[in-house]
Formats: structure tokens, C-alpha cells, sequence
């Protein structure tokens, strides 16, 4: 495996988040070695990259104490290739590219740097490439989002985190829109009036402005609710515990069907639960994987990097599937399954709108022990 002719590029997993503090580096921390360590077997390997360009800290979560340089210098010209900024890990076949953690200027990319960039990037050895984009909604973050194979949110199920993921994702889906806008001259009718339609973007409703264009061009809004849902997002639910988390994970379900004119495309990866060896284990610079390989959180991680591997086709019906609040699991496949699902509680009406599928639990999963 690895960047052979039968599989030139590398697949490319992007990890966002609203808002920094909801463990979107340890997760991609531990991912990686969770991907390394399935992958060796087959003679695969993973590299993490820590895209976080003014204040990195992805070489902590793995436990890297001296980096091999950092991207930064490549993208000041100071390396010639990033490969030459990879360094080793514990693991024999993961390795990963730090970010300047030294209180260095954060760098602001051109448009051809992040092309070189992305080049660089898939040129580089390895089966899985895990970049650790910096939290916010800068256009560096979003580029390197969109431009990525797999594209991840991690979430926490608290308000202010499933808020900042909502804004996150209403920003990736108008960056994207206007990005094929400028580029597909089928759409030049609405690229004239768009700038002016979005300008108030706090209070957007993106369903409600395809709408709008339908007024004056029902095949443009039809191309524009097309592209949205080839934005294929995957969320993982970090420091999950169940209970009262569900309704505000469903709530949130809900508001991106409505507001943000998403369908089949927003899928759950997996839930990761809230263990306080994943805090003591962060404390230690140490991966939680390695450190309690056998804790419900790690457990969870694996999970994840398996379907990641396996390449699942997800399960678009129904479009978000949640752990049932009375029996809370560690992981939720989207997996085909022959089993019948259960029903769901009834869904909240939209009557403008239209409803969003009830949000069922295939039967076959079980909760963990």
C-alpha cells in the first residue's frame, strides 16, 4: 500500500471544528494512530499534519517532544518539499508534519499556495493523510475542508459547540457555493445578484435564499441544491455521555435540514465517550489508544478508524442515525443492514419547508459492554 500506481493519491481526511476546545487534536491524534495500527498489518501507513498554522499543538496529543521542523517552513520557502519535514512517531508507519507551536505569525496562504500545498500533500507517502485544520471559518481552513477526500466536524453535544458547528457549516456550504459560482458559467445569471443576496450572513437561511433564486431561475436553484448535496460532512460527537445530549443532537439535526438545505449528505461517524482517561492520558502527551487501549473512548476511536478503512457505504436513510436515549452506544455504523429499524419519536413539523426523515437506530446495533 501507500501512493502506488494503483493508488496514487492518498485519501485525505479533513478534521474541523466550530469552535477550539472540543478535542478536535486529540481526536485526530489518536485516529491517526488508530488508522497506523489497522493499517500495518497491510503494510499501510498515516501521516498527520497539523494545519493549525499560528498555534499547533498536534505533535502534544501525539506525543512528539521534537519535531522534525514544521509546514511553516515549507510554506516560507524554507524546504523545498514537505516531505523533508516528516517526523517519526511510536508507530513505525505513522508519521506527521507539526505546525510552528514558537508564537510564530500565523500565515495566510495564496490561492497557489494552497494548490502547491495540496500537491505536496498528496504526494506524500501514505494511505491516510489526517489534517488538523485550526478552529474558525478563516478561508485557509475552509479551502483545505473542501479540498480534502473526507471531510469531519467534530462536535461536542453542548449548545455552544453544536451553534459554532451550524455556523461552520453554513460558511463551508456559502464558500463552496460561491467557489463553483465563480467557475461554472451555467450559474453567471446568479453570480451577479449573489454577493448582493448574502451580504447579511449572521442570519443567512441558505434553504430560503435557493429559494429565492428559484424565483428568477428554477435550473439554477436546482444546480445549487445539487451541489450542496455533494458535500458529503461527517460529524463525530466527542466527550459523549447520552441522555438529555440526544435532544440537543437531534435538535441540532433538525435546524441543518431547515436552515442549511442539507439531506442525504450529513452522516455521523461515530460518538466518542466522555472518559477521564482521555484527560489524564492528554496530560501525559501520551495517545489515550496507547495509554488505555481497552477504555470505552478508544474503543470508540477504533470503531471509526475501521470504517474509515472499510469504506462503508453509509446509510442515507435515514439521514443521521443517534444512539436510542434509553440505550446509549459507543458507535453508530450507517452501515446496510437487512435488519428493519426501529421507529423513531415524531420528528418536529416544518410546515414551509417539509419534514426531515424521523431519525431511526438500526436494530442490529447493540450498546457496548
Amino acid at each position: 500500500m501507500g501512493n502506488t500506481v494503483d493508488n496514487p493519491k492518498p485519501r485525505t481526511i479533513a478534521v474541523a471544528s466550530g469552535k477550539g476546545g472540543v478535542g478536535k487534536s486529540v481526536i485526530t491524534a489518536n485516529l491517526a494512530v488508530c488508522l497506523a495500527q489497522q493499517l500495518s498489518v497491510q503494510g499501510g501507513s498515516v501521516v498527520a499534519i497539523d494545519m493549525d498554522l499560528g498555534c499547533g499543538n498536534l505533535n502534544a496529543c501525539l506525543g512528539v517532544r521534537a519535531p522534525n521542523g514544521s509546514i511553516n517552513r515549507y510554506l516560507l520557502d524554507q524546504e523545498s518539499h514537505l516531505a523533508q519535514v516528516l517526523t517519526p512517531t511510536e508507530l513505525s508507519n505513522l508519521k506527521m508534519i507539526c505546525s510552528s507551536y514558537g508564537g510564530s505569525p500565523e500565515i495566510e496562504l495564496s490561492g497557489d499556495q494552497k494548490k502547491d500545498l495540496m500537491v505536496e500533500i498528496n504526494s506524500l507517502p501514505a494511505d491516510f493523510i489526517l489534517l488538523d485544520l485550526g478552529a474558525g471559518i478563516s478561508s485557509d481552513v475552509l479551502d483545505m475542508f473542501l479540498a480534502a477526500t473526507d471531510k469531519v466536524i467534530v462536535i461536542t453535544p453542548e449548545s455552544l459547540s453544536l451553534h459554532n458547528a451550524f455556523v461552520f457549516l453554513k460558511t463551508v456550504i456559502l464558500h463552496y457555493l460561491w467557489r463553483e459560482l465563480e467557475r461554472e458559467d451555467v450559474l453567471s445569471t446568479v453570480r451577479k445578484n449573489w454577493g448582493q443576496m448574502i451580504d447579511d450572513r449572521e442570519h443567512l437561511d441558505i434553504r430560503s435564499l435557493i429559494q429565492r433564486v428559484k424565483v428568477w431561475d428554477r435550473y439554477a436553484a436546482f444546480v445549487l441544491a445539487g451541489l450542496i448535496n455533494e458535500l458529503e460532512i461527517k460529524f463525530v460527537v466527542n466527550r459523549y455521555q447520552g441522555g438529555i445530549e440526544n435532544a440537543h443532537l437531534r435538535k441540532f439535526h433538525r435546524l441543518l435540514y431547515k436552515y442549511l438545505c442539507v439531506r442525504s449528505n450529513i452522516s455521523y461517524l461515530g460518538f466518542v465517550h466522555s472518559d477521564r482517561d482521555v484527560l489524564a492520558s492528554t496530560q501525559a502527551l501520551v495517545p489515550f489508544v496507547l495509554e488505555y487501549p481497552e477504555n470505552r473512548a478508544a474503543k470508540d476511536i477504533r470503531n471509526i478508524a475501521n470504517l474509515l478503512i472499510a469504506e462503508e457505504v453509509l446509510d442515507n436513510t435515514p439521514q443521521l442515525q443517534l444512539p436510542r436515549e434509553s440505550e446509549p452506544i459507543s458507535l453508530v455504523t450507517h452501515a446496510r443492514t437487512s435488519a428493519q429499524p426501529q421507529a423513531a419519536k415524531e420528528p418536529i413539523k416544518h410546515r414551509v419547508l417539509g419534514d426531515p426523515p424521523p431519525i431511526k437506530l438500526s436494530a442490529s446495533l447493540k450498546p457496548s459492554q
